[in-house]
């Protein structure tokens, strides 16, 4: 099978897994804002709010396993967990939007999840995702430290810092850079285009 066809089967299980993980984020968002904790629990609840689309979402994915199984030589375990992270990394970016939180009930499984796929030989090196997870956390815990010491307050979440964490365990130290040369643009960008609709 062609990598033409497999891209056919496998935008309507990505279209449905961004309809669930909105679902999910928006009714998450809403628990928030009613006063609910900023926790597992909550995204739990979120999760069975969302069940049918969820359901649907997995059916879709049930159907693909059949293909992704013949087609295991060619993408490889690999390929399907970061097809997985980047769920929860859609997830994340839309709770983030909502409610300015990243929950450690995702940002803490997705780092040890690409730790420990490392240590199974896959992605960097074990040395080198265990070294982008701590370089991740405490490059901005120390930008963090500096602006407190600078402004008197926080700059920034600690959510922020575990998901780079994150990050830093699934590809290593070296690529850090670019994750954060590409965030910083995309805030910069979504901060001018905030910015123009106020003015």
């Amino acid at each position: 099978m062609t990598s033409g066809y497999w891209v056919l089967l496998a935008l309507p299980a990505t279209a449905l897994a961004g309809v669930a993980c909105e679902r999910i984020a928006s009714d998450y968002a809403r628990r928030i804002d009613a006063g609910a904790a900023v926790d597992g629990a909550t995204l739990c609840a979120a999760l069975r709010a969302a069940s049918t689309t969820v359901f649907l979402v997995c059916a879709a994915a049930s159907l693909a396993c059949v293909v992704v199984l013949i087609l295991m030589r060619a993408l490889g375990p690999l390929a399907l967990a970061r097809a997985g992270a980047c769920m929860v990394l859609l997830l994340l970016a839309l709770i983030d939007a909502r409610c300015r939180v990243l929950p450690d009930a995702l940002t803490q499984p997705l780092m040890w999840a690409g730790l420990l796929l490392s240590a199974a030989g896959l992605g960097p090196a074990p040395a080198a995702a265990l070294a982008g997870a701590a370089a991740g956390y405490l490059f901005l815990r120390g930008v963090n430290a500096v602006f407190v010491f600078w402004r008197g307050h926080e700059g920034m979440g600690r959510g922020d810092m575990k998901l780079l964490a994150a990050l830093g365990a699934w590809l290593g130290w070296a690529p850090l850079p670019e994750v954060l040369l590409a965030a910083s643009l995309g805030g910069a960008l979504v901060a001018v285009l905030r910015w123009g609709r106020q003015a």
